[in-house]
């Protein structure tokens, strides 16, 4: 079933495609806290779990700008597994992509040392569980980072990030809807955030708006 009607589907071909031509360079956007993450905070060699890698652009982004550092990304989708090894073909040492779902994913206890997800636990069909599988491949201390477009979200902020779109004009009032009932519809309320890393048990953790956008960042560090 395509995800344009169940959210919880893996993107099929064409929508890996509109997604990767169209609407990557907006995400791209949204994800600008993920290099407070990467560049400030993570040691050296640090091992990182991209969820919902889609088709590798900001596991793209990361290689480029720290080369001691691997990452591992998993997506339902196996269309948007094959983009990201295109992608990333050049750092095919240290970066890696399987299809997985995050409700059971395929690694052991404490492995990974930052759990990143852009735009994806929308999707997901039980949030708090896919949140306390992240946990659970996560190392003690290290951090959980999960960005998502924010459930009421600011008109302004969505015609911004519409505006970033690939598409012509004419389009962006009809994307502007749909983005703001379809897209951020699906995503998260600020209080349900705060309410499902609560429900972790972190020993830190918080829940911002993305200035200019209309996402929101969940993140936090594992005891």
């Amino acid at each position: 079933m395509s995800v344009l009607f169940d959210n919880t589907s893996p993107y099929r071909p064409i929508e890996s495609w509109i997604y990767d031509r169209v609407i990557a360079p907006a995400v791209m956007e949204l994800a600008r806290p993920m290099d407070r993450l990467v560049f400030d905070f993570l040691g050296d060699g640090a091992k990182i779990l991209e969820v919902g890698c889609g088709g590798g652009h900001l596991a793209e982004h990361i290689a480029k700008r720290r080369s001691d550092v691997s990452l591992c990304g998993v997506d339902l989708a196996l269309e948007q597994i094959h983009r990201a090894k295109r992608r990333c073909s050049a750092w095919q040492d240290r970066l890696t992509f399987l299809q997985g779902s995050v409700l059971d994913l395929a690694f052991p206890d404490n492995c990974f040392d930052a759990i990143i997800s852009v735009a994806s636990i929308k999707h997901w069909p039980d949030r708090v569980h896919g949140l306390r599988e992240c946990l659970r491949v996560l190392s003690p201390g290290g951090m959980l980072n999960i960005i998502e477009a924010e459930r009421g979200c600011r008109l302004d902020s969505v015609r911004a990030f519409v505006d970033r779109w690939r598409i012509p004009g004419v389009f962006k009032p009809l994307s502007l809807f749909w983005f703001r009932t379809r897209v951020a519809g699906l995503g998260v309320h600020i209080d349900e955030a705060a309410t499902m890393l609560e429900a972790l048990n972190l020993p830190e953790h918080r829940v911002e708006r993305i200035d200019g956008t209309p996402g929101l960042l969940m993140s936090g560090r594992k005891a």
